[in-house]
């Protein structure tokens, strides 16, 4: 009877620990962000996503979308986590950013406009040189890259990356600045590295990680998403997240 007791009251101690907790998940709806394969949900932000509420023995609802759309719901507190993302001035207004990678920015050109003379620079100053970038995100682009390319009218903005490297496969644009993820997506795993250039740009590292919405959640639960990704750090679990969605030789960025 005693050895029953003690039972029901180990079991009832962890029921208490359990999450009732439902977390809104937003992250980008494009391969390699997230797809469904054989009926299957794949895709790296939502592997990391998910792994980090189980880990949290938490419940979730997942509301895939485009990058615009998430940003926009994080602002309006209509989500809880948005990842992956870079830092970002008005999302950083209603939720914390907590990092999970570094990845250096990758200038993606066109090899028929290429110059092993250029610095990343010339390209950005070139005139003749488009360059296409997610709606509501210039990943790895500085304000004043950004207004260059919209006063001088070379900057398209797409609704996913998908569009991104379309634009560029069929020559409509000639460059864009890029993640390893999907670098590898679109042009490595398709074949269509030997029509670019990949550029690693070390000097131009950003991080890469999450949105945790101040008013959807609290301290506490911030602090313990802080812990379980540390912890996925030093147990090498945060970079087997990336290893199916980026080049064998851009994994090295996701071990770091």
């Amino acid at each position: 009877m005693i050895l029953l007791n003690v039972l029901f009251a180990m079991m009832f101690a962890h029921a208490n620990d359990l999450c009732e907790r439902r977390f809104v998940l937003a992250f980008m709806d494009n391969e390699p962000s997230y797809f469904v394969e054989n009926g299957v949900k794949k895709g790296h932000s939502y592997v990391l996503m998910t792994d980090i509420v189980k880990q949290l023995e938490c419940r979730e609802t997942q509301i895939p979308g485009s990058y615009a759309a998430n940003k926009e719901k994080l602002l309006k507190n209509r989500v809880d986590i948005m990842g992956l993302a870079i830092r970002d001035a008005e999302m950083d207004k209603v939720a914390e950013f907590i990092p999970a990678y570094r990845v250096p920015r990758m200038l993606i050109v066109d090899k028929k406009v290429f110059n092993p003379a250029y610095k990343i620079d010339d390209y950005l100053k070139n005139s003749k040189i488009v360059f296409s970038t997610l709606i509501g995100a210039g990943f790895f682009m500085s304000d004043q890259e950004r207004e260059l390319l919209f006063r001088q009218k070379r900057l398209f903005e797409v609704p996913g990356p998908a569009d991104i490297f379309a634009n560029l496969i069929k020559g409509r644009t000639q460059a864009t600045f890029s993640t390893p993820l999907f670098t590898h997506y679109y042009l490595s795993r398709k074949g269509q590295d030997h029509n670019f250039v990949i550029l690693p740009d070390p000097n131009q590292a950003q991080d890469l990680g999450i949105y945790v919405s101040k008013a959807r959640v609290t301290e506490k639960e911030r602090n313990k998403i802080k812990d379980i990704i540390k912890r996925m750090k030093s147990d090498g679990s945060l970079a087997r997240s990336a290893k199916d969605y980026v080049r064998e030789e851009d994994l090295k960025y996701y071990k770091d």
